[in-house]
This record gives C-alpha cells, structure tokens and sequence, in this order.
C-alpha cells in the first residue's frame, strides 16, 4: 500500500527511486515506458503475474500462523512443557523478528541486483530454511532455523512492492494489485493457521508443516522465474553503494534488543545475560544512528526524524502493531485453553479476519480522499485498543458471537487503516528522495513490532502468571497491556494531529 500512495501522490517509491537514477535522455525515457508497456504476453499473464508477487505477502503471514495456532504440538515434538508459553513465544517471535529487522537491507540489494532476482532469492532461502526448521531436534535449533526463515520473508516483500509499482503505466492497474497486495495478509494467516492445524490434528508429524511451507515456496520460486518479466526496469541492476557497517550494527542491535527482552521471560531478569546483551543492543543502535549520519549511501538517513509528525507515525505505528501481534498470539491459544476447541476451529473463527481485511483495504482507499489523515489513523488505533479490550474483558464461557466475533471484525480494521494511512502520512513529511526509505522503515516497524510486543506481553503474563496455575489471568494482563500500548498510539496521533490533518485525492 505505500507504494501505491506514493505513485498517487506522484512521488517515486522504493521501486520509482531506482528509476530516477537511470542515465539518459527524455527519449530513453519513452523507451522505457514502451518496454514497460508490453511486460506482458496477455491477460492471463497478468493476473498470474498479480498472483504470484502478492502471494508473497500472505505467505509471510501463513508462515505465522502455520506455528502460532499449532504451537503446542510443535512444543511438545521439541520437548517444551505446554505451561511454558515464554518458551513457546519464540517460535513465532523469532521469526517475526528477522522479517522486520532486515527490510531495510533487502529492499536496498533489490535496488543494486535486481528485483526480481532478489525476489526469486527470497522463495528459496524460505524453501531451505523451512526444510531446515522441520529438522531442528531442539527448540534452540528451532528458534535459530525460524529467524532464518524470516529473512525470506524480509527479501520477497520490499522488491514485491518494487515489482508491483513498475509492471504498468495504468494507474488503476498498480492501486488494483496493491489493494490486493495488502488485502491477501489477513488471508494468508488465516490459511497458515488451517495448514499447521490440520497437518498436526490429522496426526501427521508436526515437522509436515515447514516441510510443505518448503515444496509450495520452491514451487512459487519456480513459477516466479518463469511468469515475472524481465522487462520495464523489473530486473535492472544498479551501481550504487550499500551501506556494510550500518547494516551489521542496525541489524544487530534489534537482535539483541528482542532477544533480550523476550529472554527476560525465559532466562529471568535476574540473569546478568539479559541486561547485557540489552545494553550491547541499545548501543549497536546508538552506533548505527551515529554510522547513517556519515556513510554516503545510508541505508536509513537521519533527516526522516527531522519531522516530529513521522516520528509520532513511526511511535504510533509501533505501538498499534505490537497491540496486534499480542490478538494473533493470544487469541487462538484462549479458544483452545479455555473454551476446549480443535486448532481447526480457532483458524475457523479467525476466518472473519479474512473478509474483513478486504473491507478495511477498500474502506481505507476511499476514505483517504475524503477525511484526514489524522482521524483515519486515530481510528485505527482506537479499533487496535478497543479490539483488545473486549478480548480481555470477554467471559471463558460466553457464546463466540457474542463478544469474540465483533472483537475480531473491530480489530482487524486496525492492520489496514494505519499502514494506508501511516505511509501516506509519513509521506507527506518527507523529500520525494526519502519516500522509498520511508516506506521500507513502515514495512520494519511493522514486522518488527509483531516480535516486540509479543515479547513485552510474554513478560508481563509470566509476571501474573509465573508457575502456570493461573493461565487466564496472564492472557487477560497481555490483553489489557495491548489495549493499553495502542490507547497511547491515540494519544501520540491527537497530540501531532496538524501534521496529519491532510486528504489525499485519488
């Protein structure tokens, strides 16, 4: 989606920055636009073109719900105790982690050695490293071989966008496909939660999941190869720099930062461990924004946080997506706990993320030409708050309908509201040579987020919770901390509301 907003506000993507170094004249210019023209044979290789680069994104979230609804079979293959939720956040936290914390670099390598390259890239290392997960003999392996696959992930979604952004000249053929881009996420986790759930409720061996998640990715990998052209800048290569020590630090530093705070829940903060690598990961930060101030090709400059409006964005944002990471976690695990259902049924009643989502995408491109921005992005994450409230506050024994269904529906406008109108907010701040970067930042937070509040969630249910007797008071304090985290995500968007007060026409 921000790609798209920003081809609509007529200012260049990740995808049109790597345009807008090409060499040449006005009339390679035409050249290009011809080319880009004839990308496709007919029809039909449009739509498998759509197909294949969107599926990208729900399979990023399949690879989510794949291990998050499954999660106690997984857990007890690997040898975890089932009251041990601490333990069990890591199989899905590591790898959200590594989606987020390698976004930046992953869209900077598409721009120097082709997006689709890099694209196909992506495919394979999330067919291996799937292969690999499916043979970890413990949970450390596990947790080691699920942030690997996540950098598969981290590869396709940023040159994904690139490829959607250069495949036409028709304006409502690109708004189409990353509608469609963005609405596929909530589809993705809800197929994911059904694959994991019903490969280990049939009684198949857990380790199924990564090693089927592996022959569909290199299939896709295979099918990308032969379905996205070559043509219209999609595979161009690039000399420019590419910044290796602000790379290493930034990357290390979210590590270290996640592994600590998730380690806290686990190890126990009384462990000297814990507070190190926190400071060594609070440094490498420190470090990386000192690196981005003097590199000539900076793979995040400094001057995005010259704006107090992105800034309050990019806290918002956070603390929104930390709030829906907690309802992805949470949710499924209360369904089957407490109210006694199959893993079949909980990916079930997430179903209506499904429908919903493509509500929320459309609601989201029509209502951004008509209202602020402010107040779109103040409502998403009033459904991001009152969406965990009403989990939190939701009786053991009540009907699903009666408070769980519209809870689900309420929350998941959340997703779509703020990352339409996060991106274009963001962009309205920044030089048309920062929209590219901007975006990728989103696409971190996000992922990021997803891992960051799981893990300050996991701390805070152990802290209730600490020897597994009082289970549903832990998921309620989760709850209620989430509702809390995206309450100051509105209290960040009213108090920076003037840098957001615009409209967007289509």
């Amino acid at each position: 989606m921000a790609a798209e907003k920003d081809l609509e506000n007529g200012q260049p993507s990740s995808a049109d920055s790597s345009r807008s170094r090409l060499p040449g004249t006005g009339e390679e210019e035409e050249g290009l636009e011809k080319v880009s023209q004839s990308n496709f044979r007919n029809g039909l290789h449009e739509i498998a073109f759509v197909w294949v680069v969107t599926s990208a994104h729900g399979i990023t979230q399949a690879n989510l719900g794949n291990t998050i609804v499954p999660i106690r079979y997984i857990a007890e293959g690997l040898g975890v105790p089932p009251y041990e939720s601490a333990r069990q956040s890591w199989f899905a936290a590591s790898y959200s982690c590594t989606v987020g914390g390698f976004v930046l670099i992953t869209g900077r390598l598409g721009d120097i050695y082709g997006h689709k390259n890099m694209f196909l890239a992506g495919w394979l290392w999330t067919a291996i490293w799937s292969t690999a997960s499916g043979f970890a003999k413990d949970e450390i392996q596990f947790d080691i071989f699920r942030a690997m696959v996540g950098i598969g992930p981290s590869i396709m979604m940023p040159n994904a966008a690139a490829l959607l952004a250069r495949a036409w000249n028709q304006q409502w053929k690109k708004n189409l496909a990353f509608v469609v881009f963005g609405a596929i996420a909530p589809a993705g986790f809800v197929i994911g939660a059904a694959w994991g759930a019903g490969i280990t409720e049939t009684g198949v061996r857990w380790e199924w999941i990564y090693w089927s998640m592996a022959i569909v990715t290199a299939l896709y990998a295979a099918v990308s190869w032969w379905v996205i052209p070559e043509t219209g800048g999609m595979n161009h290569f690039h000399s420019i720099g590419f910044d290796v020590p602000g790379s290493v630090t930034g990357v290390a530093g979210l590590a270290l930062i996640f592994i600590a705070l998730n380690g806290g829940s686990t190890f126990g903060w009384d462990q000297p461990k814990c507070g190190i690598m926190l400071g060594i990961g609070v440094l490498s930060l420190v470090l990386f924004c000192w690196i981005e101030t003097k590199v000539k090709e900076p793979i995040l400059p400094m001057s995005l946080f010259k704006s107090p409006t992105f800034v309050a964005v990019a806290v918002s944002l956070c603390l929104g997506w930390m709030s829906f990471g907690m309802f992805q976690f949470y949710f499924p695990h209360f369904v089957m706990e407490f109210r006694g259902e199959s893993g079949l049924m909980a990916a079930l009643q997430i179903l209506p993320v499904f429908p919903t989502g493509i509500i929320a995408a459309l609601s989201a491109v029509y209502l951004l030409s008509r209202v602020s921005g402010y107040m779109i992005f103040g409502l998403s994450m009033l459904c991001f708050s009152l969406g965990q409230l009403m989990f939190a506050l939701t009786p053991v024994d009540q009907s699903y309908w009666q408070m769980s269904f519209p809870a689900i529906l309420i929350i998941t406008f959340g997703p779509d509201l703020s990352f339409a109108c996060g991106s274009l907010i963001a962009s309205d701040t920044l030089k048309p040579e920062q929209q590219g970067v901007a975006g990728s930042f989103v696409s971190t937070i996000i992922n990021y987020s997803i891992a960051l509040g799981l893990s300050l969630a996991v701390n805070i249910e152990k802290g209730v919770d600490p020897d597994g007797t009082k289970m549903l008071e832990g998921f309620r304090a989760a709850w209620f901390f989430g509702a809390g985290c995206a309450a100051l995500g509105m209290v960040m968007t009213a108090i920076s509301y003037k840098g957001m007060s615009k409209k967007h026409e289509h």
